[in-house]
């Protein structure tokens, strides 16, 4: 299951809807938690909006491109492939991504490749924070989360 929100004045981009964005969700999913259904919220904000999530959830007073409120794994991440099978009820609710679009459209601009792939690496990003990877831990953990933002961009993106 897969729920998109925003508070977007603006329109999205066609890709950026939940009946596009549900392909790849399932696509990243299926590899991550084979044969299991898992339940995501995606939230799309303005920055304004991203710096008070950020100062009410977190304490930080400042707007930042993803945030993600883990409901599961927080102790270590999850492998990815996966290399043994877990037990979860009828769904596993993995927590909530919020992606400022502001944020996304300028780092695109700035790193010099497009919205969307932007977009899906910030998702990507937020998804790996989910499932307890970190890149803030050390050294180590910063470049195990980049080779799976790789692996994971490479899915989701297509050849």
């Amino acid at each position: 299951m897969f729920e998109l929100s925003s508070d977007i004045r603006e329109e999205l981009p066609s890709w950026l809807s939940e009946t596009e964005l549900l392909p790849r969700w399932n696509t990243l999913t299926g590899f991550a938690f084979p044969n299991i259904q898992t339940h995501l919220s995606l939230l799309i904000v303005d920055d304004e909006s991203m710096k008070e999530i950020n100062r009410v959830r977190r304490g930080k007073d400042y707007a930042t491109d993803v945030l993600s409120f883990p409901l599961s794994f927080d102790l270590e991440p999850w492998n990815l492939p996966p290399i043994k099978k877990i037990k979860t009820g009828p769904i596993l609710s993995l927590g909530e991504i919020v992606i400022s679009w502001d944020t996304c459209k300028a780092q695109a601009k700035s790193i010099g490749h497009s919205v969307e792939e932007e977009f899906f690496r910030l998702f990507v990003h937020g998804f790996l924070h989910l499932i307890g990877y970190d890149h803030e831990r050390g050294e180590e953990d910063e470049a195990l989360m980049k080779e799976k933002e790789d692996l994971c961009l490479d899915l989701v993106l297509g050849p």
